[in-house]
């Protein structure tokens, strides 16, 4: 009895050890389902049973975008829509973190891949999902197709085929980090054009912030450079907007890899930032960019709607100290 009474209680603590590590570690889950906030489908990633972020993309959507949920839920990111399907708030073809151009032009016409998509237009057709989780992470790939809205003399309507892919983590559970990457192949000779606010990857949050933009604030590396709305350099690192959501503050950090070959810096007080990338590309080129996000809920600001110095130097050093760890990653790939 004393031999399997021990045992018992050995297997007691092993079973506790067990159930507390799976308590302690995240999980991570992806789930496929229809969108519960508007049109089209959803692809979300949740971690120990709480949204991180949902891909939106489908019939009803012009482009598909990856949301950001904040701390109990809300959404930092805007949805373009409402649950009916109609546009909602200002510039609402912004939506959560996404990439476009608004003159795509080959063979097969010319589209806007920004403001519109869907029938009769050029669209991004996501024909399959090969998602994948570990313990300390939930990643989408989308499978896309790039289409134009006639075919070729061989029936193909492909512009581009691309592979995209959202990996989101929570670093030590304090913030949501998601390296986006993009690898594109031409299907044919094909421009990426359009301007400084139509073009690129870009973050735009919620639509709460359009009518709150005197409470944002930017920061940039280099922080020499500067622009109204635009900034030129061409040693882009990474852009940090701080946007009130209700009564939280957030940040959002974009990270650019030096070989995006980015030249220019979009930003507008509303909550839209992002990075210009025109490209021409030849039938067979390839075109891969690399960026990570991160989103953070932060102290609000000190002096009303506006950062103290001392937050101010907090808050860059912060961005500088996670840019380091990101080229870190893409240079050791």
């Amino acid at each position: 009895m004393k031999y399997l009474s021990m045992n018992v209680f050995k297997h007691f603590i092993i079973l506790n050890f067990v159930l507390s590590s799976s308590y302690l570690r995240a999980d991570w889950e992806i789930i496929e389902k229809p969108n519960p906030q508007g049109p089209g489908k959803a692809v979300d990633v949740i971690n120990a049973g709480k949204n991180v972020a949902r891909l939106v993309y489908g019939d009803g959507q012009i482009k598909p975008f990856l949301h950001v949920f904040g701390t109990d839920g809300e959404l930092v990111t805007n949805p373009g829509l409402d649950k009916s399907g109609k546009g909602a708030g200002l510039f609402n073809h912004h939506r959560g973190i996404f990439i476009g151009w608004n003159r795509v032009t080959s063979d097969l016409g010319k589209y806007d891949m920004w403001h519109k998509g869907g029938p009769g237009n050029g669209r991004y057709d996501i024909v399959k999902f090969t998602n994948t989780t570990g313990d300390n992470f939930g990643k989408i790939v989308a499978h896309i197709k790039w289409r134009a809205n006639k075919n070729d003399d061989q029936g193909s309507d492909v512009i581009i085929n691309e592979l995209r892919s959202f990996t989101v983590s929570s670093p030590n559970e304090e913030y949501t980090q998601i390296d986006a990457n993009f690898e594109m192949m031409a299907e044919r000779d094909v421009s990426l054009g359009g301007d400084l606010q139509h073009a690129g990857v870009h973050f735009r949050a919620h639509t709460e912030v359009a009518n709150r933009k005197a409470e944002t604030s930017y920061l940039w590396e280099p922080q020499s450079a500067k622009g109204k709305g635009r900034v030129i350099n061409d040693n882009h690192q990474w852009v940090r907007l701080l946007f009130p959501i209700g009564k939280r503050w957030y940040t959002a950090q974009e990270m650019n890899s030096p070989d995006n070959g980015v030249k220019e810096l979009s930003w507008r007080d509303y909550g839209r930032f992002g990075y210009f990338l025109p490209k021409n590309l030849k039938k067979g080129d390839s075109f891969n960019l690399k960026f990570r996000f991160v989103v953070e809920e932060v102290d609000p600001p000190a002096n009303v709607s506006k950062q103290s110095d001392l937050q101010i130097k907090a808050s860059q050093k912060k961005c500088e100290q996670r840019y380091k760890s990101f080229i870190k990653k893409v240079t050791s790939i």
